[in-house]
């Protein structure tokens, strides 16, 4: 019935450049393939690229046909092109672009034939284009200018990417061949009781005009007796006649399962075929899937001055943990499916139930959304605007992005994981009492949008949201919320106490950095620019102009790391002590939050993965390799946690929380205060049930503010774990272990730890760490326990070049 038609093969060239491309990909990146450039994710290389992002490059490619079916419509078809272009098909100009967001579809029927034709893409330089705009009335961070341009924000510098604007044909490139009376679009609403309502658009209309009174003025011309019916992979199906080019179909499915959220329930998706069927025979075919669920975010108050912000599904209240998704790539044509998998189904292993799709970078790809879909991981989704004004009183503009929010609106609106819009992120006027461009946008034009599209999911104009004149508003809404600036003037051994002091409703963005592995650095740094740190490390880990202490974050983590256990001395200590820095101030910020479920709902942090090999924010690095800060989120997570908080009056608290929906926790665990050398100063015992969904506050003795708690889980290890309230300040390593290990596969190995005294920070590693699946890493062990950690493979591996080492 329809046919697509690929087209491969293509060439770069641009004066006396003449390369392969790939496509999807990226011109700087085909550069770098083809020895034009230096590798630009290396040290500083990426400002030598700019004089090729100055440049205007065609890709050219031939399509050929065997045979053209006159019945048929042939669309050009480019998924994502960044950004301005033109387009011509055998030298024929189809047309313009300026969007890297919209798919284009161009009609080639009066241009195809049977045999060969050439396609070009004439790409023109987004910076060039940028040199026009006048921004003198508009602020943005980081770049004013790129507040017109329709593309990733990130790609003109961020305080965690390079200045490095790539472009290209970043998404497909294909021609349909396709039916000339066809399906175009479809949309679904479910009832949790197993009704479902499609809505189908078709290409043409069956139905005569009329006028206002509702009588017929001229006769219909395409075809009557044309039907649609939808048949589901269980046997159930439902036929309609066509009635116009807006049809409905309604029908329930029986037994139905609702979709959950991972950790909540399962993840039912019911496949579907729509067909629209003429005289008998099918002429067109639509395959989706759709999953019942109900979304519900409650703005409820908490107390007399807090308005709480929780996200029902099917009912019941789910606790969001999670973090924020930057695009994988700077050059996102190279963002490769693989990449995906691994970093959603990390996601699911680290107990994150979702992922915040930032608004300065990408509407994400189909896979994305499609994995999301199939393991239960809920989708914030930004439209894409970041931390600058957005100007709504340029038409132009304006009508560009209602194309944009409409297409991604309606490419996106079936998926079931997609439970929140958020319009911009950090727009100006979302801290204090700005004045700014964009609230008009935001709040009425994309917001009707939204409603008028989709209408079965909560939006919101932008984050943060609060519902007082301050848009980053502790008492209402949700909050960009950390304590990170403030420890950089109080002290950073004071972390726990300034995470104390405030209990918001829920943090969509709570950001502590630290650095990447030994391994990881040594790809993107020279040997002469390793360490100590230099130009290279400022200009790498910069800064953000946010801050109101303007410090380079490589020099900033050193200061923390200072603070706490002394100055790193070389490479491998920085990234020890930079590591626990940043794993122990997420925990304290998560577990604070977590503890006060009831006031907070939620809590994403900042960020999850890098655009770039860089050592910022993520606590995944851009190999894939996760952090220390990754296996702490990992713990603090958990749906069954035991473990220590502060609060506000410097008291502490044993708390036990269970986010398990289908169970009680047995908390039977022995708990108490050691010195940093083991010595036992206090114990007790707690043994009792937390429901499901509660939990368990108990106040510790006074005085607890050396040495470190501890848990050990009478019932065999589950809740096992330390604490410092001054995040190991003064700690000095006691490297008292035993490693064995054992071959289960020529795949599969299972490495156990047994400590004599207290081990931190134990990290197992090997060469290409980031090809390897641990159980767990960077263990924090007590005197006389011991952990085993089973590591896999996709390749044959030898377990005895596993190596161990802890904190330093």
């Amino acid at each position: 019935m329809n046919n697509k038609f690929s087209v491969n093969d293509w060439t770069l060239s641009a004066n006396s450049i003449s390369i392969p491309a790939t496509v999807p990909g990226d011109i700087t990146h085909d550069l770098f393939k083809a020895g034009v450039v230096q590798d630009p994710y290396f040290e500083m290389n990426y400002q030598l690229a700019e004089k090729y992002l100055r440049q205007n490059f065609t890709y050219s490619a031939t399509v050929r046909f065997e045979s053209i079916n006159k019945a048929k419509d042939y669309t050009l078809v480019f998924d994502g092109i960044d950004t301005f272009s033109e387009i011509y098909f055998d030298g024929v100009l189809l047309g313009k672009t300026e969007n890297m967001f919209l798919q284009y579809k161009f009609d080639i029927n009066n241009l195809v034939t049977a045999g060969a034709h050439t396609i070009e893409v004439k790409m023109l330089s987004t910076l060039n284009k940028m040199d026009t705009f006048d921004c003198k009335d508009y602020f943005a961070t980081f770049n004013t200018s790129r507040i017109f341009v329709r593309k990733a924000q990130c790609h003109f510098g961020w305080d965690w990417a390079p200045n490095l604007s790539g472009y290209g044909l970043w998404q497909e490139v294909y021609v349909l061949e396709q039916s000339k009376q066809r399906i175009e679009n479809v949309n679904y609403t479910v009832l949790q009781d197993g009704n479902v309502t499609f809505q189908i658009q078709l290409s043409y209309n069956i139905r005569s005009r009329v006028d206002n009174m509702g009588v017929e003025t001229v006769k219909g011309t395409e075809r009557k007796g044309d039907k649609l019916q939808i048949l589901f992979e269980n046997g159930q199906k439902a036929v309609v006649d066509v009635n116009g080019k807006k049809n409905v179909i309604g029908l329930k499915i029986d037994n139905v399962e609702l979709w959950y959220p991972v950790g909540y329930g399962k993840q039912p998706l019911y496949k579907y075929t729509l067909q629209l069927v003429r005289d008998g025979k099918v002429v067109d075919e639509y395959y989706g899937k759709i999953a019942f669920r109900k979304v519900e975010l409650i703005q409820s108050p908490i107390n007399n001055d807090t308005i709480g912000y929780t996200f029902l599904i099917n009912d019941i209240p789910v606790y969001i943990k999670g973090s924020n998704w930057v695009p994988t790539e700077c050059f996102s044509g190279i963002a490769r499916d693989e990449r995906y998998r691994q970093l959603i189904q990390q996601a699911v292993d680290g107990n994150f139930n979702m992922l915040r799709v930032w608004g300065g970078g990408i509407y994400e790809k189909d896979i994305f959304y499609d994995l999301c879909d199939e393991m239960g991981i809920l989708v914030w989704q930004d439209f894409m605007f970041a931390c600058s004004d957005i100007p709504e009183n340029d038409s132009d503009f304006v009508q560009n992005v209602i194309k944009e929010c409409e297409y991604q609106l309606k490419r996106l609106r079936t998926h079931p994981c997609i439970i929140y819009w958020c319009g911009s992120n950090e727009k100006t006027g979302a801290y204090g009492l700005c004045v700014s461009h964009g609230d008009y946008f935001v709040n009425v034009i994309l917001a009707g949008i939204v409603y008028t599209l989709d209408g079965t999911r909560p939006y919101r104009g932008q984050s943060p949201y609060g519902l007082t004149d301050v848009g980053n508003d502790v008492t209402s809404g949700e909050c960009h919320h950390n304590s990170l600036e403030l420890a950089l003037r109080e002290g950073i051994d004071n972390y726990r106490s300034l995470v104390a002091q405030t209990v918001v409703p829920f943090t969509s963005e709570c950001a502590v950095m630290g650095p990447c592995s030994e391994q990881s650095f040594k790809k993107f740094f020279g040997e002469k620019t390793l360490w100590p740190m230099n130009e290279v490390w400022v200009d790498r880990i910069s800064d953000n102009p946010y801050a109101s202490i303007r410090v380079p974050f490589c020099r900033r983590e050193m200061i923390y790391i200072t603070t706490l256990y002394g100055q790193a001395q070389n490479l491998s200590q920085y990234v020890s002590r930079g590591m626990q820095v940043q794993a122990e101030c997420l925990r304290a910020e998560i577990e604070f939050a977590r503890s006060h479920r009831g006031q907070n709902s939620g809590i994403l942090n900042w960020m999850y993965t890098d655009i770039w090999p860089t050592a910022s924010w993520s606590v995944i690095d851009y190999y894939g390799e996760p952090k220390q800060a990754y296996y702490q989120l990992k713990r603090s997570f958990a749906p069954m946690l035991v473990t220590f908080v502060q609060e506000k009056d410097g008291s502490q608290f044993l708390v036990a929380i269970n986010d398990d929906c289908e169970s009680c926790m047995r908390v039977n665990i022995t708990y108490g205060q050691k010195t940093f050398d083991g010595k036992v100063i206090w114990s007790d015992t707690l043994n009792e049930i937390v429901e499901s969904g509660s939990r368990f506050v108990r106040r510790l003795p006074k005085g607890v503010d050396a040495g470190y708690c501890f848990i050990r889980d009478n019932d065999g290890g589950k809740f096992n774990t330390v604490y410092s309230p001054t995040l190991w300040k003064g700690f000095i390593p006691q490297n008292d272990f035993i490693v064995t290990s054992k071959q289960i596969s020529e795949r599969v190995a299972n490495v156990t730890i047994r400590a004599n005294k207290l081990a931190k920070s134990v990290y197992l590693f090997m060469q290409d760490n980031y090809k390897y699946t641990y159980s767990d890493n960077n263990l924090d062990i007590d005197g006389g326990d011991c952990v085993t950690v089973t590591v896999t493979c996709d390749e044959p591996f030898d377990v005895s070049k596993i190596k161990v080492k802890s904190f330093e």
